[in-house]
């Protein structure tokens, strides 16, 4: 269960980082690495739904497992691409 929470947490963080930069006013720069960032956050709350007991109730525990990982690796992904374009774009 500490790892529905971290993912949930972590998905809720690269939502609200967007937000963060609008309201500071640094978004405008980088916007294109904002979203790749938005969208990681979108795809961490999609691994944290493979980690909830409705997949070992009907015996897809195994699945579920290779969802929740495969999804991760790709939100990793899309926050590293993100934060990268994010600033070389603020840098220009």
């Amino acid at each position: 269960m500490v790892l529905f929470e971290g993912l949930l947490g972590l998905g809720i963080v690269c939502l609200l980082a967007p937000a963060i930069a609008q309201f500071a006013g640094i978004r405008k720069k980088a916007a294109r690495g904002y979203n790749w960032i938005a969208t990681a956050g979108l795809l961490f709350i999609l691994a944290a739904t493979f980690e909830i007991a409705f997949w070992t109730d009907i015996g897809l525990t195994q699945i579920a497992g290779w969802g929740s990982q495969l999804f991760q690796i790709i939100g990793w992904i899309f926050v590293l691409v993100g934060v990268l374009s994010a600033l070389f774009e603020s840098l220009k």
